[in-house]
């Protein structure tokens, strides 16, 4: 087995291309070794990650034209907004082009296009990546996410949802990414293209705060089976101070949470929602807990009886 020859420092943590390599004296049957990553056609990393969809990014970034920028699903798990499907890496990279873009993509890019009003476009980690607002307007197009498909209405409530609410961290919540203003304004300009109605329709749906797509569901859910729409995150009083249930008729008394999976993996978890729960009633609140299965298609139209029976 011939020996293998040990790659120049610069390439190192980085990616290139064949020009680059060649400069360097490494052959390009040298880049065809195990250690060296071939992420994408003409692109090569040594020391890097290619599973991280970050590092992926940074491998194409060097690619791009100035007018080039991350957008759709990419831009969108850049910013933390929730999909219907969790990363994998063999996912495309989406990228958007200012203007006429002919250029042949290589396999695992997709490529698009924008020829009037550019989007804002911000820094991510050295990544330019469309802004939070117009990565939510350009989600309701086909193909955005899921190829060959069109992302479900609710999941654009969802997603915009966690925009406007600001993610939840230990001691309190990040500023928004977004302001309700901000998506009307990002939808204004998609008019008339693509996917532009479903923004429309998903905007008066939106709500804050909001911590999981999954109770953004159970809210849409009770709406479409006729209920009132609940109060997202009421402030309650309790024997332990001031809490905020996932949804709540305060005025009915009756509050819903919703128990995700991590409820029943950690025991600390599960411990603190036994708490909650008890406050709550303490406090003269009927508590409903759901669970994924009761947002299921014929599932929910029970527990929607069971919320009517409760309010009732």
């Amino acid at each position: 087995m011939p020996r293998r020859a040990a790659l120049p420092g610069e390439l190192d943590g980085r990616s290139f291309g064949l020009q680059f390599a060649a400069s360097l004296g490494v052959s390009r049957r040298r880049l065809q070794w195990s250690d060296v990553g071939h992420p994408f056609h003409g692109i090569y990393t040594v020391g890097v990650d290619t599973t991280d969809l970050v590092e992926r990014c940074r491998a194409v970034a060097p690619r791009l034209d100035p007018r080039e920028y991350f957008s759709h699903a990419t831009a969108a798990r850049l910013w933390g907004i929730p999909l219907p499907r969790a990363y994998d890496p063999s996912e495309a990279i989406h990228v958007t082009a200012l203007g006429v873009d002919d250029r042949t993509r290589p396999a695992g890019l997709v490529g698009w296009r924008v020829e009037h009003h550019p989007p804002e476009v911000r820094q991510v980690g050295q990544l330019p990546v469309i802004a939070p607002a117009d990565v939510w307007a350009t989600l309701g197009m086909r193909g955005a996410v899921i190829p060959r498909a069109q992302l479900f209405p609710e999941w654009l409530v969802a997603a915009g949802d966690y925009l406007v609410s600001g993610k939840r961290v230990p001691g309190g919540r990040l500023p928004p990414l977004a302001s309700l203003a901000d998506l009307r304004a990002a939808a204004l300009r998609r008019a008339g293209k693509r996917g532009s109605r479903v923004l429309h329709e998903a905007i008066p749906l939106i709500r804050q705060p909001v911590d999981s797509p999954r109770e953004t569901f159970l809210r849409l859910a009770l709406v479409a089976h006729g209920l009132p729409e609940p109060v997202v995150q009421p402030s309650i009083l309790t024997r332990a101070g001031m809490r905020h249930p996932d949804l709540g008729y305060v005025d009915e008394r009756v509050l819903l949470e919703y128990q995700g999976d991590e409820h029943r993996t950690s025991r600390a978890r599960w411990l603190r929602d036994l708490t909650r729960v008890q406050e709550f009633e303490d406090a003269g609140f009927r508590v409903i807990l759901v669970g994924d299965d009761d947002l299921r298609p014929g599932a929910v139209d029970a527990l929607c009886a069971r919320v009517r029976r409760a309010l009732a």
